[in-house]
């Protein structure tokens, strides 16, 4: 019985398969969109300040 269990944990079958299919990107989109506004108003003192000079 244990021995079934660790075979059917361990099977491929078990694990779901990700979605690399179409459509597969656009979840991430708006996480990767927050962090490019986040890290360039985190810059734009830096970028100001180097214009200045």
């Amino acid at each position: 019985m244990a021995d079934r269990l660790v075979r059917n944990s361990n099977s491929l079958r078990a694990l779901p398969a990700p979605d690399w299919g179409r459509g597969a990107i656009e979840p991430m989109l708006p996480a990767l969109l927050r962090g490019v506004i986040f890290i360039s108003v985190l810059a734009a003192p830096f970028v100001a300040a180097l214009l200045a000079g």
